[in-house]
């Protein structure tokens, strides 16, 4: 039998746990839709009565999102609240969702940017980060954590827009 001497798993535990801990994937945001997207969004959003926006408010931590299954209604608008209340970043990551909804505005710690098309949003341990959005094509669409291993630790979800 072969044994390795302890100082040789050290490195491994280490890399283990950076990989846990996620490598940044950060928020990526596009000012203009990239093909998929929906493209008339200044008019959808501004159509829109913003102080009717229902809120709805997902939980991130150590591995799940709280709820897990969101459903939201075409043409209503939604105040999307996203806290991360885990120790580790964590992304809110749909590209099917992200393609079927007109985004009004995304504020994080960093300020607001409006009409972006979301990409993929990464919110930092202990930050809250606020997307407007008005949901245009009807579907149901995956939800995952980009981060490693955060999906196959069950950090995955369902959005359906009816």
């Amino acid at each position: 039998m072969i044994q390795r001497p302890a100082t040789l798993l050290t490195p491994s535990i280490f890399a283990f746990t950076l990989l846990l801990a996620g490598c940044g994937a950060g928020t990526d945001l596009a000012q203009r839709p990239p093909p998929g997207y929906v493209g008339d969004v200044a008019a959808r959003v501004s159509a829109v009565d913003w102080a009717q926006a229902r809120p709805v408010t997902v939980q991130l931590d150590e591995f799940r999102f709280q709820p897990d299954r969101l459903a939201f209604e075409r043409g209503t608008p939604y105040r999307l609240t996203l806290e991360n209340r885990g120790n580790v970043a964590h992304t809110f990551t749909s590209e099917g969702f992200f393609k079927a909804i007109a985004v009004r505005r995304v504020t994080t710690a960093q300020g607001a940017v409006e009409t972006p098309a979301l990409v993929n949003l990464e919110i930092p341990a202990g930050q809250t980060d606020v997307v407007e959005f008005v949901p245009v094509e009807a579907g149901t669409y995956d939800l995952a954590c980009h981060e490693p291993l955060h999906s196959g630790f069950g950090m995955t979800g369902t959005i359906t827009v009816r």
